[in-house]
């Protein structure tokens, strides 16, 4: 399948998503191609002064002020005003960031209405005439899960859940569709509050907070009558008591009504017809609680609800924790909220929190069954951190018990870094993309760290280090062909190159990807020259290009905290400012991790044992995570049975998957697919790719074809090899028919042959 087929393939797919009641949503651009950005927004009048904007952190522990907290932007960077405003968010300089990458930025672009999930529900603004405008909301069951393109087929090249299914919709007397608006505030990486109101009146406005894992939907009403529609439609409206109302709809689905009256005078809900029910009266801070199912746990949580959630988070030895604490308002008879977490969560979780298990389950859109807790904390323990992996080869296959060179792979070794020292670094590495650049500088960067660690050989290592020392300096002073400007609206670094360029780095789309490269990078010099990360120019960069990914904290007035990681989901996004109806993504489960790997490294390289913890603490977060939901053994228990043969994700939505990329399927078959989810091949990638998995991809997807591919990609599966078999990828590396066009360009014969032979290939 070519380019244009796939591309075509991908926008068929991501149309089946939407109903009658949404628009088409602008498709992502994909490693490559250009694309128009989408239309600016008009910029809303600051409403409200957004809590978050004091330097106050709620977050703890790892997370902290870290490096560089609250220091300005370096001056090289140019500070710029993005094109493409928010929408519904202040954006002042003295503003909190805005989150770009995860779960709610839906909510700041164009009109509004794409979805958010905020798991296990799913929430949009709907606008659509002759319908009740507000916020609606849903939950779908794995049954309801669509499979394509052969509904029957095994593997299933895709699945995802029917979107917009109104189960509810937040609604009140007097809302249109036409000038209705959510603002949002209190941005945090794990919540924010959005405040509906129509025709300008902000004063009369249903408050929602979207916190990941609540386990209701909490309304609060202001100066409004309160309607709540369904186009599902009501089949049994029942009052248990005073304050609960249970709802069973058309479908069969039974959801659970709290109200808690704090306004004097009595209030009630009933059913004005099978898609209206409405209150009797004007609501005054008066909170509507709505739940799927019913238990005696909901009960006890009913009236109260979180309003923000923040991170915290500790290291100790090789083990670390990392924990979700929710701030609630309002009161309940137990002190404590319902909250849903995922299968890489509770199977870790803290026993102090299991012990509050309610026994409920509901199914998430791709990442398996959610079990719910009665509690305001959710604490997972991570064992096995990767402390012992640095910078020298290492692998998780049993064999492995250390690094030991002979003579003869030392040998073969030299040969090729004496050929590959002499390429044209600076060349290869100024060029007009920041993904690409990283690449070449990290491979270059590894013949270095070859040469001197591995080789000892002095002549070669100096004969190669200035070379990488001028091509990294010509980034870290900003003088690429386009530099990288600080956007002081949505606050991070980007490309300077139009928003269709660099795979969208404008657009915040990859900025784990490709400054994990350069960071990477980096990192491996300073480890050959300890006195190279002494330069300021190297420093402010390397920090910058961290505090835009990753900085630690909810209170930088500079960046958002943890932009790319999704510590609920448990890997990145890569998805940066452009609406979608599918949700957030990711393609490349390996650059995810690589950038996370780069900045344990440097954190070494100065000394920086928070952040070093942080980045463990992640790698062993991401192991658990991805090879529950992106990479698929044998026996994995969480993705559909249809699914697990294509052993990979492909591209990871939050509400589909996707077995394809971007940019095309392979030349062959599904090489480009599998490979994706290798580069490049590290020590880390043996932590999180396990010598299981790696063997059962190679024998039921990759052997048969190997021998037929032409490219680049050839290279990166057969290093890949080495994970469970590196006598395999040696005989391959070491063979004297030698041709270069069957490596990656960001791949280097020198660290593949020295890797390999490290963990066992020869």
């Amino acid at each position: 399948m070519g380019f244009r087929d796939i591309k075509n393939a991908l926008k068929k797919i991501d149309q089946s998503f939407k109903g009658n009641d949404e628009r088409d949503a602008p498709p992502i651009p994909p490693r490559g191609q250009d694309e128009a950005p989408p239309p600016i927004p008009p910029r809303l009048p600051k409403q409200s002064k957004d809590i978050a904007t004091a330097p106050s952190s709620k977050s703890s522990g790892l997370f902290g002020p870290g490096l560089a907290h609250g220091k300005n932007v370096p001056s090289i960077f140019q500070q710029v005003q993005h094109a493409q405003k928010p929408v519904g968010c202040s954006f002042e300089s003295s503003d909190a960031p805005i989150q770009t990458n995860n779960f709610y930025n839906n909510l700041c672009l164009e009109d509004q209405t794409y979805p958010v999930w905020t798991l296990p529900y799913s929430l949009w603004i709907t606008k659509d005439p002759d319908q009740d405008p507000g916020l609606a909301f849903n939950h779908t069951e794995a049954s309801q899960r669509v499979f394509g393109p052969d509904p029957s087929g095994n593997p299933a090249q895709f699945y995802f859940n029917p979107p917009k299914i109104k189960s509810f919709t937040l609604s009140a007397q007097g809302f249109h569709g036409d000038s209705l608006i959510a603002n949002l505030e209190s941005h945090n990486k794990l919540s924010v509050v959005a405040k509906l109101s129509s025709g300008g009146d902000t004063g009369r406005n249903i408050t929602v907070p979207l916190v990941h894992g609540m386990g209701f939907i909490s309304a609060v009403y202001n100066q409004l009558v309160p309607i709540i529609g369904s186009q599902v439609g009501v089949q049994q409206f029942e009052r248990v008591s005073e304050n609960k109302y249970r709802v069973m709809l058309f479908n069969q689905v039974v959801w659970t009504i709290y109200v808690t009256n704090n306004q004097r005078g009595n209030f009630s809900l009933e059913l004005k017809d099978p898609n209206h029910i409405v209150a009797n009266t004007e609501a005054n801070n008066v909170v509507i609680q709505i739940c799927r199912g019913e238990s005696s746990s909901y009960d006890q949580a009913a009236g109260a609800y979180p309003i923000s959630c923040h991170l915290d988070g500790s290291v100790q030895g090789n083990s670390g924790s990392y924990s979700f604490n929710y701030e609630l308002q309002g009161k309940s008879s137990s002190g404590s909220t319902v909250v849903w977490c995922l299968p890489h969560h509770y199977e870790i979780l803290d026993p102090s929190i299991s012990s509050k298990d309610t026994g409920m389950m509901l199914d998430s859109p791709t990442k398996g069954q959610m079990k719910s807790y009665l509690t305001n904390e959710l604490k997972m323990n991570e064992p096995n951190l990767p402390t012992e992996i640095n910078f020298d080869p290492w692998s998780s296959i049993e064999s492995f018990k250390g690094v030991n060179y002979s003579q003869n792979a030392l040998s073969l070794i030299r040969k090729a870094a004496e050929a590959e020292v002499k390429q044209d670094v600076v060349g290869m590495a100024n060029i007009d993309s920041m993904y690409t650049s990283g690449k070449i500088l990290d491979k270059f960067a590894y013949i270095l760290y070859v040469c001197r660690f591995v080789l000892k050989d002095d002549s070669l290592y100096q004969e190669l280090l200035p070379k990488v020392k001028e091509a990294i300096n010509i980034f870290a002073h900003n003088k690429q062909k386009y530099p990288l400007v600080y956007d002081t609206v949505w606050k991070g670094l980007i490309s300077s190159a139009e928003p269709g360029a660099d795979f969208g780095n404008s657009n915040y789309n990859d900025h784990h990807f490709h400054y994990g490269y350069h960071i990477h990078a980096i990192a491996l010099v300073a480890k050959c020259e300890p006195s190279f990360v002494e330069d300021s120019a190297i420093s402010e960069y390397t920090t910058t290009l961290l505090r835009d990914v990753a900085t630690s904290s909810d209170s930088d007035p500079y960046f958002p905290q943890s932009r790319s990681f999704d510590w609920f989901h448990g890997h990145s996004f890569a998805h940066g400012i452009f609406a979608s109806g599918d949700g957030k993504d990711e393609e490349s489960s390996s650059e995810d991790y690589h950038f996370a790997y780069g900045m344990k490294l440097y954190a070494q390289c100065i000394n920086d044992s928070s952040m070093e913890n942080r980045a463990n603490l992640m790698l062993a977060v991401m192991r658990r995570s991805m090879n529950m939901h992106m990479l698929f053994s044998d026996d994995n228990k969480i993705q559909p049975p249809q699914f697990i043969k294509n052993k990979v994700a492909g591209i990871s939505f939050e509400n589909k998957i996707d077995f394809a990329t971007y940019f095309g399927r392979g030349t062959i078959a599904d090489e480009w697919i599998h490979g994706i989810h290798m580069l490049p091949i590290t020590p880390i990638s043996s932590y999180i790719r396990t010598p299981k998995f790696v063997q059962e991809e190679w024998q039921q997807k990759l052997e048969g074809i190997i021998d037929q591919i032409p490219d680049g990609w050839k290279g990166i599966l057969i290093l890949n090899v080495a994970l469970f078999n590196p006598e395999y990828a040696w005989k391959w590396f070491s063979r004297d028919d030698w041709n270069d066009a069957q490596i990656d360009n960001g791949m280097s014969r020198t660290w593949s042959l020295a890797y390999i032979s490290a963990v066992g290939g020869f």
